[in-house]
């Protein structure tokens, strides 16, 4: 019995450590994510001839991701196949890339959810976190493929949770 708590508490306590620096950069980047959109939404509020500008920046966008976001712009449905078949992982540019690009739409006058974008980041995160962190702590913390998984499902958990606020709905949507 007591072999069994102590297999639990390495268990529960090895998790705490993978999914404590995705979920304090994911909730940090979303913090920012909803800061600048308040911003965005603000500064097209107070400058309605921004709404003309539309076109050109929905051209803008297409042309950025044509240009540097091939490795991104599948979004939220390369996360979801990464989990179910790993392959070269989720690109650290989907972040910034799906940031920007949803402010951008804000500012002038379009329309883009807060989900698929704070979803996007908190899966970018995770895989960014898993490649830069825990290959170095590999002795440590071996990840295999479900491994993996889960941590692009607590990146999306942490995503979902922190954009609403609802910790417990994000982690029943990453499931």
């Amino acid at each position: 019995m007591v072999r069994q708590s102590a297999a639990g508490a390495r268990y529960i306590a090895r998790w705490l450590v993978l999914t404590t620096p995705v979920a304090l950069l994911t909730g940090s980047a979303v913090a920012l994510f909803l800061w600048t959109l308040t911003w965005a939404t603000d500064t097209r509020i107070a400058h309605p001839s921004l709404l003309w500008w539309l076109p050109v920046a929905g051209a803008a966008i297409g042309a950025f991701y044509a240009r540097f976001g091939t490795s991104v712009e599948r979004g939220t449905n390369l996360i979801v196949d990464e989990i179910h078949e790993p392959g070269g992982g989720v690109s650290a540019a989907m972040a910034p890339s799906i940031l920007l690009s949803t402010i951008v739409t804000h500012l002038f006058g379009g329309s883009a959810g807060r989900e698929g974008t704070a979803v996007q980041m908190g899966g970018s995160i995770a895989s960014t976190v898993d490649r830069a962190l825990f290959v170095r702590l590999r002795g440590w913390f071996t990840l295999d493929a479900p491994d993996r998984a889960v941590l692009l499902q607590a990146g999306i958990a942490a995503g979902f949770g922190a954009v609403f606020g609802t910790p417990f709905a994000g982690a029943v949507f990453a499931l």
